[in-house]
């Protein structure tokens, strides 16, 4: 598991593709609980009090870029390159929620380097988007500039998805004066 860590690293700084990454299915769910455990305890840690549905969140982002992947392989008959790129997308999401998250926890505690914390946290966004076209480049054997939209996919999908069964979460609409 250390190894496929550091792995995960040399895909954050595109240094390596998802299929330097050794083909372990059994590692699958092990990445998937330690993403999710991660999510839990940095929501838990930030105050929050679970407010937020934090693990249907994670999950439901997890299962999106796996059926979205899958689904992708398939249509070109790679399904033999899912395990790799699947485990390269969580750990990506892995790294970077653990790079973010002493922003998370700046951000929850309010103050003069909220701001700051807010913009770093949209670099740290665009960090993981841009990780996840790479691996779909890599992959998918496609331009970097398609694989850019094709990892926005399931990110829309889980959006549109968390708005209609958790209409809480957004903000309410502005009163009329």
């Amino acid at each position: 598991m250390k190894a496929i860590l550091s792995m995960g690293w040399q895909l954050i700084c595109f240094r390596a593709g998802p299929e330097a990454l050794p083909y372990a299915p059994r590692l699958i769910l092990p990445l998937v609980i330690l993403n999710l455990l991660l999510g839990v305890a940095l929501q838990q840690l930030a105050g929050s009090g679970f407010d937020k549905p934090v693990l249907q969140l994670s999950a439901m982002a997890l299962a999106a870029e796996a059926g979205w992947l899958w689904l992708l392989l398939q249509r070109r008959g790679w399904h033999n390159r899912w395990v790799q790129a699947y485990a390269g997308m969580v750990l990506i999401d892995t790294l970077i929620t653990l790079i973010a998250s002493p922003l998370v926890l700046l951000q929850a505690q309010g103050g003069a380097f909220t701001g700051v914390a807010v913009v770093l946290q949209i670099v740290m966004t665009l960090w993981s988007l841009s990780a996840r076209a790479f691996v779909y480049q890599q992959a998918l054997d496609v331009s970097r500039f398609k694989g850019f939209f094709l990892a926005l996919a399931p990110l829309f999908a889980v959006m549109a998805l968390a708005a209609m069964l958790f209409p809480d979460l957004l903000p309410p609409p502005p009163q009329g004066n």
